[in-house]
């Protein structure tokens, strides 16, 4: 049995919609992720709920998440300066 997700099977509408909430927990996931194994929660919370928001605003397409769960390596810094900047102005 193939379990292997394949993009090119995908509708083009569907990849110009909304990522789904499944995707971003497991960017969350896989970003917050220590060299044990184990996971960052708070630095899993805080990606989560900024790609969710970015995902609300229709900011964060179906094929964006899908590129950066299957290639990018770490998080981006646009995402990673949105996280920073929030808790910065948020006394957080």
């Amino acid at each position: 049995m193939d379990t292997t997700f394949d993009i090119t099977k995908i509708d083009e509408d569907r990849l110009a919609q909304p990522s789904t909430y499944n995707q971003l927990k497991a960017i969350a996931t896989k970003f917050s992720k220590l060299k044990s194994g184990k996971v960052n929660w708070q630095r899993q919370k805080r990606i989560l709920a900024t790609l969710y928001g970015l995902q609300k605003e229709g900011k964060l397409s179906f094929q964006q998440a899908h590129l950066m769960l299957s290639k990018s390596k770490t998080l981006p810094k646009v995402y990673e300066d949105m996280i920073i900047l929030y808790l910065e102005t948020h006394d957080a």
